[in-house]
């Protein structure tokens, strides 16, 4: 089981992370409304941080799949914030993940990563959206 309560280390803020102090609080939120989703976020958040693709995408991916769920039930007013952020950090880790393995220079992998951050930018809070502007930039760059 995946602990919200451990310490995340801080690491230079660059396209590829996001603010550890503020993942760490929304898994620790998220895992006292969901512990599947407060687990798979973090576990996609160490995978990102250990340069763990594969795991980063698998766990990145359970992530998005239970936000969207919850985004996408009732109306947007009663969904609580802290799913938008989880969903914003999903992609990310997605995003990333899915750019740092071998197939990073092919176009459509790149297309598919930019379009994980644009959800990312439309479903998510604010928390998160200076990393995925970051991302965005980068992945643009990379395409042009």
């Amino acid at each position: 089981v995946y602990s919200a309560s451990r310490r995340v280390k801080p690491r230079k803020e660059d396209a590829s992370t996001l603010d550890a102090v503020v993942l760490e609080a929304v898994v620790a939120e998220l895992d006292a409304t969901d512990r599947a989703a407060a687990g798979a976020l973090g576990r996609a958040s160490d995978a990102v941080g250990a340069a763990d693709w594969r795991a980063a995408a698998e766990h990145s991916a359970v992530a998005q799949e239970l936000a969207w769920k919850v985004l996408h039930t009732g109306h947007w007013t009663e969904v609580a914030p802290v799913w938008r952020a989880a969903y914003a950090a999903a992609c990310h880790c997605a995003a990333v993940a899915c750019t740092s393995v071998d197939a990073a220079s092919e176009r459509e992998v790149l297309l598919g990563a930019l379009r994980t951050v644009d959800l990312g930018l439309m479903l998510g809070d604010t928390r998160f959206r200076a990393a995925l502007l970051r991302l965005a930039r980068r992945l643009e760059t990379l395409l042009s």
